[in-house]
């Protein structure tokens, strides 16, 4: 199933509509990104990490770097250090080569074309000047007017980008094959229900062995050429969000099972059993990569973390009014905020209910692309 979900995102103020040249640069960094980032994965308990130089700020450019930002999450990524320190060893870090007024690139990559909310809280340096040091974040932005010429990296021109589209048809770019996304969506709703899991024990995967047979054998068995796009998201721009959100999951669930192939030469000859063990066995590191790449998505898209007194008023609530009023909070379009854009750490303590979504869509990651394949 081919749809064409980019069109439906909407400017947060306006409701208005992106601009046709916009949602063409979303089409075309989205599939180069994925060809470039194809053979990258760190392991986890690797010690690298990917650097990658934007050799321009045009907004096709520009819509390359939100690109990289949504897909360069590894399982390798340590956030806090055996004694609780913050950490943060292995994170990318996306340079943007630029010779124009700080303040006219920072507009830019604020706007909600680009990295939107994300740079109130990733690290990121503009010309040697730091901001946001302790940020939690797996990503990190740097502009500066050149990059090192020895520095191992990924580099991208416009002319690279271009090259790439030339060679291919247009179907293959302007629209995307939704089925793992559709699939995930459907984890998301089964894991709802989920309700043995105590946030000590969310990475056992006993505990998910009946959602697993559900989802494999009910679920994926029985789905054949379901949509993701709603034909009314128009007119309700949280749902194309939430949805399309989905399809930047699942388009990294190709770097994860690199980065799990990497532990084991003979994974393709593996039995499902088997796979899936190997899946159970790193459920941490890829769960928090999980949530990394979730808490920065969803900046992208134009949630925001919190303010002090919206967590004062949530947590001065209990059980169905908390809920209530966090689901309220994150279905604003104008200004969407969300509970769990925080550290992994801090989700463990503010929502741990919430962690089981990340364990549970690990684990059902093999089924999925088996499924598709």
């Amino acid at each position: 199933m081919r749809e064409r979900p980019f069109e439906y995102l909407r400017r947060q103020q306006t409701g208005e509509p992106f601009e046709q040249e916009t949602v063409k640069n979303w089409y075309i960094a989205r599939s180069f990104v994925l060809e470039k980032l194809k053979q990258i994965s760190f392991a986890p308990g690797t010690s690298r990490h990917l650097d990658v130089v934007i050799e321009a700020d045009t907004p096709l450019m520009l819509a390359v770097l939100r690109h990289v930002a949504l897909y360069a999450h590894y399982p390798n990524f340590i956030e806090y250090d055996a004694l609780g320190n913050l950490a943060c060893l292995n994170r990318t870090c996306i340079t943007l080569i630029s010779n124009r007024d700080a303040d006219a690139v920072v507009a830019d990559l604020k706007g909600e074309e680009c990295l939107c909310n994300l740079l109130d809280c990733c690290k990121y340096t503009v010309y040697g000047d730091v901001k946001n040091a302790d940020s939690y974040l797996d990503v990190e932005v740097v502009i500066a007017h050149q990059a090192g010429e020895d520095i191992d990296c990924l580099r991208i021109s416009e002319n690279d980008v271009k090259s790439y589209i030339e060679s291919l048809s247009e179907e293959s770019v302007y629209s995307i094959d939704t089925r793992k996304a559709v699939f995930a969506s459907q984890v998301y709703m089964l894991g709802g229900v989920i309700d043995n899991i105590p946030y000590e024990d969310v990475n056992d995967a006993s505990r998910y062995t009946q959602a697993l047979d559900t989802f494999q054998y009910r679920i994926l068995s029985g789905n054949k050429g379901l949509q993701l796009v709603s034909s009314d998201w128009s007119s309700r721009p949280m749902a194309a969000r939430n949805g399309i959100s989905n399809i930047f999951c699942t388009d990294c669930f190709a770097s994860r099972e690199l980065a799990i192939k990497s532990l084991c030469p003979n994974y393709d000859k593996l039995g499902v059993k088997e796979r899936m063990s190997l899946w159970e066995k790193y459920n941490n590191p890829l769960s928090l990569s999980e949530h990394n790449r979730w808490t920065v998505e969803k900046l992208i898209m134009g949630f925001k973390p919190l303010s002090s007194r919206q967590r004062t008023e949530y947590e001065s609530l209990f059980e169905a009014k908390r809920v209530a009023y966090g689901k309220m909070l994150k279905s604003n379009a104008a200004s969407a905020a969300h509970i769990d854009i925080c550290s992994y750490k801090d989700l463990r303590r503010i929502d741990p209910d919430s962690l089981k979504y990340d364990s549970f869509l690990m684990m059902a990651i093999p089924l999925i692309l088996d499924k598709v394949r």
